[in-house]
């Protein structure tokens, strides 16, 4: 009886050994896949983003522009996560000498991978928000010059704040001599750079989509008692059952257009009816023309602030789904107990690879969303 009970628990022992074997992680396998998707990510980020900046160049006039500037701004940093952090990871993949990682080099990457390039991004879709709420809500600038130093001002904001906040924060208590030691908590490194700039962004393009407040152009009124109005660029909606214009080179009978006459139009002259509620789509405001005993008004209302608002909270969302996985991840690594290792393995590349691929999730969102 006891030599089954024995046999029985070796048999037991062996089965263990079997599975905790089958669960080992294969290190070769696994480096050939870091390989791979190092090498991808790299040429898909490049593209992606490389795409993106080409789609807002084209656009007349986009160095005016600070939606277009802060953009591509976003689109450069996301090509330098590529050619900067993720170069310097497949070097370390591929080479079989790892010597030329010093305490400096990785210091830096780690800095711009897991720190700078979130807090620039968030803070760059607070800017958006931003010039989206204010966009009609000022006067219309004429200076050619004052518009391309406020997009250029404004595409730096987030590059600004993260040099002043991130890199001293991130940087200042590095020990390069002795084991390249950081002192600095990471609660208040991701914290900073990936929790704050994710929630504001949220928050932000939450208010953009549910709060409407009266833009400076809305209830202004345009008189004038010129005939026929040409309304260019905008929204034109024409009310009323029928509006008569005659073109401007149209003689009936013997009877000639006279610049000079005070009625150049003459009575018997037939009339071009417009149908009602006619509409001229564009991009930006609406126009309103209502004409009343030859008096023509013109109203001008708001932009749809709540469709971009609604666009910002999706990549908002998206952006935070892709980066803050990682930030928990590691903050909790020493409270994680992992049972297998496979399964730390597999959740911690994961969680990285997710935070790589928002750098191409997101300039292909605003890829689509041509008019963000």
């Amino acid at each position: 009886m006891s030599d089954r009970r024995l046999s029985t628990s070796n048999s037991r022992t062996i089965n263990k050994n079997t599975n905790n074997l089958k669960m080992e992680p294969d290190m070769a396998k696994l480096l050939i896949s870091d390989k791979a998707l190092t090498v991808i990510f790299i040429l898909l980020i490049c593209l992606i983003n490389g795409a993106l900046i080409v789609t807002q160049v084209r656009k007349p006039m986009f160095y005016q522009s600070v939606k277009l500037m802060v953009i591509i701004s976003l689109a450069i940093g996301d090509i330098f996560f590529a050619l900067f952090p993720l170069v310097v990871q497949a070097r370390l993949l591929f080479e079989a000498d790892p010597t030329f990682m010093t305490c400096r080099l990785s210091t830096n990457t780690t800095t711009y991978m897991s720190f700078l390039i979130h807090f620039v991004y968030g803070i760059g879709l607070v800017v958006l928000a931003a010039e989206v709420f204010l966009r009609n809500r000022i006067q219309s600038i004429h200076d050619n010059r004052y518009k391309i130093v406020t997009a250029v001002a404004a595409s730096s904001v987030p590059w600004i704040l993260g040099l002043i906040i991130i890199l001293p924060l991130c940087m200042s208590n590095v020990d390069y001599e002795n084991y390249c030691i950081n002192s600095q908590s990471l609660e208040s490194m991701f914290g900073v750079s990936v929790f704050l700039p994710v929630s504001l962004s949220i928050v932000v393009s939450i208010v953009l989509s549910c709060v409407h407040l009266p833009t400076s152009q809305q209830g202004q009124t345009i008189n004038t008692n010129q005939q026929p109005i040409v309304v260019s660029q905008q929204t034109v909606t024409q009310q009323g059952n029928l509006t008569q214009y005659p073109p401007q080179d149209y003689a009936p009978g013997n009877v000639h257009y006279n610049p000079l006459n005070s009625n150049p139009y003459p009575q018997n002259a037939v009339s071009y009816p417009y149908p009602a509620d006619q509409q001229v789509m564009n991009q930006s405001s609406a126009v309103n023309i209502n004409l009343n005993q030859g008096v023509n008004t013109i109203q001008v209302t708001r932009m749809n602030q709540r469709a971009e608002g609604q666009r910002l909270f999706l990549i908002s969302i998206i952006f935070g789904l892709m980066v803050v996985p990682i930030a928990a991840v590691t903050l909790r690594a020493a409270d994680i107990i992992w049972l297998v290792l496979m399964v730390k393995i597999v959740v911690t590349k994961f969680v990285y690879w997710l935070m790589v691929a928002r750098s191409c999730l997101t300039p292909l969102i605003m890829i689509g969303y041509s008019n963000l």
